[in-house]
């Protein structure tokens, strides 16, 4: 069994962790290594903009209630143009200092979501007996990364992770095509079930539009298996590049995956000078 050390750390510490691998890091490196590389050591700051904020808090007043008005505050409706409403806007700024702010209709959405949440019984049931937001530190045995994750909900009585998403069609069809496939959610699923030794990967989906439908899905094995291989594949790639201190664009990375798969990585620089440099789209 994979021997990992739990920490209760903050969201801030568990990202600071850069000698760590995360799922998300496999998947930017997925998309390129040079990315990947740029994501995680140069990129100055990472803004994700009002489209994320509805989904960060609903994820943390469903997990960590607690914390909730020390990280969100609501924009008050105030008149800026009269005295009272000037000093009530000037403390509303001073008090918000550091957190992240919301509309009252995007509050709105936030509650109504997850009150719809705490109605679903399956949900309720694996929240109940769970660790949340809890990093996890492993190593990969083969390649000897450090490898990180943090699940939303790890059960502490069953063999189950559960991830809270946000979105705008928790439908079947509308999650497995915009969700599933499009944000590579099979090696979140093949990744911490792996490094956690854990059975199942749930996939709670939150609507943020009425009438706020929660779905809960898990994948298939061809699934599961599609993500480990190729996390499997990142991982031995990213030892390559740190060994080798290279950093491969979007083509030299589909001819290291050709080398990889053919077992002939040491060839890599030397099938590089002599590859066709402009790629026919067919």
């Amino acid at each position: 069994m994979q021997k990992v050390n739990y920490e209760k750390d903050t969201f801030e510490e568990y990202l600071g962790k850069k000698d760590h691998i995360s799922a998300s890091d496999v998947k930017n490196f997925i998309k390129s290594p040079k990315f990947y590389y740029h994501s995680k050591y140069l990129k100055q700051s990472k803004d994700e903009g009002k489209h994320f904020a509805i989904g960060s808090a609903m994820h943390e007043m469903i997990l960590e209630p607690h914390q909730f008005r020390q990280n969100y505050m609501v924009v008050p409706k105030v008149d800026k143009r009269t005295k009272d409403g000037k000093e009530k806007w000037e403390e509303f700024i001073a008090l918000a200092q550091g957190k992240t702010i919301l509309t009252e209709e995007e509050m709105e959405i936030v509650v109504r979501g997850v009150d719809h949440s705490t109605k679903n019984d399956t949900l309720v049931e694996l929240i109940k007996d769970s660790y949340r937001e809890l990093s996890c530190y492993t190593i990969d045995e083969k390649t000897g990364l450090k490898i990180k994750v943090r699940p939303d909900i790890l059960c502490k009585n069953k063999s189950t992770i559960v991830d809270i998403k946000s979105c705008m069609d928790s439908s079947y069809n509308r999650f497995k095509y915009d969700n599933i496939n499009s944000y590579q959610y099979d090696i979140s699923a093949a990744y911490y079930c792996d490094f956690l030794s854990r059975e199942n990967y749930v996939f709670c989906a939150i609507e943020k539009s009425q009438p706020f439908q929660v779905s809960l899905y898990v994948l298939g094995d061809e699934y599961i298996e599609r993500g480990r291989k190729k996390y499997r594949t990142a991982l031995d790639l990213l030892k390559w590049s740190y060994d080798n201190d290279y950093w491969c664009d979007y083509f030299e990375y589909s001819l290291l995956v050709e080398c990889y798969e053919l077992e002939n990585l040491d060839k890599f620089f030397e099938i590089k000078k002599s590859s066709e440099k402009i790629r026919v789209i067919i």
